[in-house]
């Protein structure tokens, strides 16, 4: 049934971005999951850490992902885990950021396919833009779960 009201409304999409944003980080996670050792090359190649950081990001980070996508949708997590997947965001960004000022042409590792399996050059525009959506979504998302309805403080013990 669809929500009526403003205040519903305003729930739905919440929640609906919720939704979005933890299928995302989840349908991400999971071929990184799989193909480790591609995912650690894929982040290799952005040319910032070695070998053996690159391996051990590769093994940390799509589990991060994951959890946090399932934590946005956990009320004892949200804020958590919003705050996580909004500090990755940022960090993708700056990442895709740096490769492209840098002239290079890489995979960037998102969702386990390479540009070798896709057959298109990277499209960092296209990154920084999606990754930017993400973030807003982040960002309302974050502002609701801290905030409320009413701009005031939902934290414990805040006045």
């Amino acid at each position: 049934m669809a929500p009526t009201g403003l205040g519903n409304a305003r729930e739905f999409c919440l929640l609906l971005m919720r939704l979005v944003l933890a299928a995302v980080f989840a349908v991400a996670a999971l071929p990184k999951i799989q193909a480790s050792g591609e995912f650690a090359a894929a982040v290799l190649n952005y040319r910032v850490t070695g070998p053996v950081w690159s391996a051990w990001i590769a093994l940390f980070l799509p589990w991060l992902e994951l959890a946090a996508a399932f934590g946005l949708l956990t009320p004892p997590l949200r804020r958590a885990s919003g705050l996580v997947l909004a500090g990755l965001l940022l960090l993708f960004m700056a990442m895709h950021a740096q490769a492209w000022a840098r002239g290079l042409e890489i995979a960037c590792g998102c969702f386990g396919a390479s540009p070798e399996e896709t057959g298109e050059p990277t499209n960092y525009a296209w990154l920084l833009a999606r990754n930017a959506l993400l973030a807003a979504a982040c960002w309302f998302i974050l502002q609701k779960d801290f905030y409320g309805t009413r701009g005031q403080s939902q934290l414990p013990n805040a006045q």
